[in-house]
């Protein structure tokens, strides 16, 4: 019986979020909504699955404002955990930075101002379960040659490895990164070849993408010299 309740869990939050989003609800009342439905059925919060949910529903079938105000309120109620939202929107949103310039600039701004929390969100009842999930996205034992026994490390190692993409990835947009050793990233930093949907439209229009792209690489060196200087 777990699985079809898990399945039934899930999609009482999606309907939960399709409903809200369709009528532009508050991003509050949903987050207790979400909150309370998953306290119910035994969910422990911050909830690494919601996480995952939340990161897979704007991406991107839902790239929309309100779907990333749902998010910001997730993590100012610390429903989700910014040490599980951040590595998987940096291994969706940089390699679509330039198809998706409003998503990369809201991702930037989450950064700047829930990055610096990271240290106070390791749950260590759950702290293996995380540091696998965590290393299947990221791959940290594969890129720093060890395994994270101590949060304080993974933390570390999740800043270390946020800021090495962002570097990369503006590297990239200034034609520079083929002038370092590697000639290329370690990350996923290249950008996709996909078909442009206009989600989010008056950000996304061809008029302003050349601007957006251009304020996301200073934003970007920004929260890296932010990062270097805490």
């Amino acid at each position: 019986m777990e699985v079809p309740m898990q399945c039934s869990l899930w999609e009482s939050v999606l309907e939960l979020t399709k409903v809200a989003q369709e009528k532009g609800g508050d991003p509050l009342v949903w987050a207790i909504q979400v909150s309370s439905c998953l306290s119910s059925s035994g969910v422990s919060l911050p909830s690494l699955e919601l996480a995952n949910f939340l990161i897979s529903h704007i991406c991107w079938e839902n790239n929309l404002p309100i779907a990333w105000k749902f998010l910001e309120k997730a993590l100012v109620l610390k429903i989700v955990s910014p040490i599980i939202v951040f590595p998987l929107l940096s291994s969706r949103v940089i390699q679509n930075r330039h198809l998706r310039p409003a998503a990369y600039r809201l991702y930037m701004e989450l950064l700047r101002r829930h990055i610096f929390t990271l240290k106070i969100h390791v749950n260590m009842q759950s702290y293996k379960k995380i540091l696998n999930f965590l290393d299947s996205v990221l791959h940290l034992t594969e890129v720093f040659g060890m395994h994270a026994d101590e949060p304080g490390v993974l933390v570390v190692e999740i800043i270390f490895s946020i800021v090495w993409q962002l570097l990369d990835a503006s590297l990239d947009d200034e034609g520079l990164l083929q002038l370092t050793p590697e000639k290329k990233s370690r990350w996923p930093t290249k950008t996709e070849d996909m078909e442009i949907d206009g989600c989010i439209a008056d950000m996304e229009r061809n008029e302003h993408k050349e601007r957006l792209k251009n304020l996301n690489t200073l934003l970007a060196i920004e929260l890296i010299g932010a990062v270097l200087t805490k």
